[in-house]
């Protein structure tokens, strides 16, 4: 077999395979060569879904007339020089690839002219066949365009989805790239029609307003933050607003959209106790950090970034977003639980409830209630001291402010913009189905899920005896051996004092083995070698969290299983004391992995419901 040398378009169609994926590529590609060249008014005009015609003009330096030859020619770059600037990359753009594989792929036209010049220069390219530079009148800045893009690639062609989704994708793109420039001025335009108008100057807010709608942007919140030598500024949208997929994470770093792993990991951390599980935050963050700590050069796409620092970055991303939600707490969206807009809403703290509340079917028959499958228990609650609750609900009492119902004497330890429901509560109550209770309070009628509620009762406990560092260890009667690699082994050995200090009892046993010799009392019923292989999850040592962090994050999971359950008929002293402990609750509102723990229909709304107010 013999090798040869690649001619230059073959060479280009290969790394045109890299960095051409779609008619977004090329969009994505060419608006940020708009934004390095400073660019304050971008336009992208597109046919198709940008398989016929993609156009980008732009008010930005333009290209110097003797530098249009090289503006398709591969590794030719005005924004890079020498390897030492591969350390400090300031620009979005850096390879000089993205116009010589487009031009390799397509029918491209460029059009330039210096502000203050006389005249245009143009330079075109057929397929990665390039034309000589002539001439031209144009308007200052830069205006390319791509027409019949994958000409000369057919088998890329057919791959494109529709010019809908293709559209839609390139909208998409266009309004992420906006959201770290709020000074340029976007436009997008479709088949001649306007899809995207968005101004130079605007707020964050407005711009995500523009993007996503008004319903998104009416629940972000701020975050600004400073640490040494790193900033983070930027929104984040009120847990009510999570989404079922990951699209609106949008995290920046030194204007650049790009993502990270360690960083993605830290801000859903941040919002862990506020979601259910499958739900992924909405937030628009700016990391703005040295450039010599930060590469940019790891993807052919430019779509991720590294580190130098992984965990200083993810720990600040943590605390920037962790502190504005328990520093502003988070009101519910009143996501509509009627048959249309008018009828009353719902107030969770919870995104995305069905709207068949009060429509699911024909309703039941008021005789239903007497069948043995729908236990209804109606209880006053006792004014004197309940017995001491036994069964699954007694660890609820220890941790209640006293016997007595909780009213508004009872601590306020919830958000400061919603308060503890719990604290309000009338001594009537109904139990429903042996898991959900119904309670009276001066707001209206408050519907609690009893294993949610139990759940983040017992949660609360344990992290407050994890703060005190009063961690009572259990000893193993037979110790649990797990093999591990060997880079499991030295960050456990190295980290043996951190996890006795967390209660956890490790030792070598054998070459490849550890013993765990005690567990936390609090986490008994966990199984231990699935305890110690979720702490040696994270693969790389740099990436792993610290031990007590770690050893916090299993309290969601013994919350849930030490938690009453559906079908479990609580007692009146064990549904009393389980209502006290909720008075004291941080966030009585969710259970630890996001499930609301209670809902709130208002007197007023109810009235409005039976048609009683207008």
């Amino acid at each position: 077999m013999v090798i040869h040398v690649l001619p230059p378009e073959v060479v280009n169609q290969i790394a045109a395979g890299e960095v051409v994926e779609r008619p977004a590529s090329v969009v994505k590609e060419l608006v940020e060569n708009s934004l390095d060249a400073g660019a304050t008014r971008i336009r992208v005009e597109i046919t198709a879904g940008g398989a016929e015609s993609i156009r980008v003009l732009d008010n930005g330096g333009g290209f110097l007339p003797e530098d249009l030859p090289l503006a398709f020619r591969s590794h030719a770059t005005s924004k890079l020089r020498s390897v030492a600037d591969l350390d400090h990359i300031g620009s979005l753009g850096f390879r000089g690839e993205a116009l010589a594989s487009i031009g390799a792929v397509s029918r491209a036209t460029i059009k330039s002219r210096r502000p203050g010049a006389r005249e245009g220069w143009q330079v075109a390219t057929d397929g990665g066949r390039e034309l000589p530079p002539e001439p031209c009148g144009c308007p200052e800045g830069t205006t390319i365009e791509i027409r019949d893009l994958f000409c000369n690639v057919p088998a890329r062609r057919r791959f494109l989805k529709s010019a809908t989704a293709e559209r839609a994708r390139i909208q998409e793109l266009l309004a992420e790239l906006s959201l770290a420039r709020l000074e340029v001025d976007f436009t997008l335009v479709a088949d001649g029609r306007e899809l995207l108008r968005l101004p130079g100057g605007e707020s964050l807010a407005a711009r995500v307003a523009r993007c996503f709608g008004e319903q998104l942007a009416a629940g972000l919140l701020p975050v600004q933050r400073a640490f040494e030598g790193l900033t983070v500024e930027g929104v984040i949208a009120q847990p009510d607003l999570a989404r079922r997929d990951s699209r609106h994470e949008l995290c920046y770093v030194n204007g650049r959209l790009a993502r990270e792993s360690s960083a993605v990991h830290a801000v859903r951390q941040a919002y862990r106790e506020y979601l259910m599980g499958g739900r992924f935050p909405v937030y628009v963050l700016q990391v703005a950090l040295p450039a010599d700590q930060v590469d940019v050069n790891v993807h052919p796409r430019k779509a991720e970034v590294r580190f130098v620092e992984p965990r200083k970055v993810a720990g600040c991303l943590h605390e920037a977003v962790r502190s504005v939600l328990q520093a502003r707490g988070f009101a519910a969206s009143g996501a509509a639980v009627g048959i249309d807009p008018n009828l009353p809403r719902a107030q969770s703290g919870f995104p995305d409830l069905p709207r068949s509340l009060f429509d699911a079917g024909p309703p039941r028959p008021l005789a239903a209630a007497a069948t043995p499958d729908l236990p209804f228990v109606v209880r006053e609650r006792p004014a004197a001291a309940p017995a001491a609750p036994s069964g699954p609900a007694a660890a609820a009492a220890a941790a209640g402010p006293g016997p007595s119902a909780p009213g508004p004497a009872a601590s306020p330890v919830a958000s400061a913009s919603r308060p503890n429901p719990f604290q309000r509560v009338s001594g009537r109550y109904l139990q429903v189905l042996d898991l959900y209770l119904l309670l009276e309070s001066p707001d209206g009628l408050l519907v609690v899920d009893q294993h949610a509620l139990h759940e983040r009762v017992v949660y609360e406990q344990l992290r407050a005896a994890h703060r005190q560092r009063a961690v009572q260890v259990q000893r193993l009667l037979v110790p649990a051996v797990v093999e591990v690699t060997p880079s499991e082994m030295q960050w456990c050995l190295d980290h043996r004092d951190g996890l006795a200090a967390e209660g956890l009892l490790v030792d070598a046993f054998g070459p490849s083995s550890l013993a765990v010799h005690g567990m936390p009392t609090a986490l008994a019923r966990a199984d231990a070698q699935k305890l110690l292989r979720l702490l040696l999850g994270d693969a790389e040592a740099d990436g792993r969290r610290a031990v007590a962090e770690q050893v916090a994050e299993r309290f969601h999971s013994m919350a849930c299983r030490s938690a009453v359950m559906r079908g479990d008929r609580l007692t009146d002293a064990e549904i009393a004391a389980l209502l006290a402990a909720a008075a004291d609750l941080e966030h009585p509102h969710n259970c630890p992995h996001g499930r609301p723990t209670v809902l709130t229909f208002g007197a007023a709304d109810l009235e409005r419901y039976f048609r009683r107010r207008c």
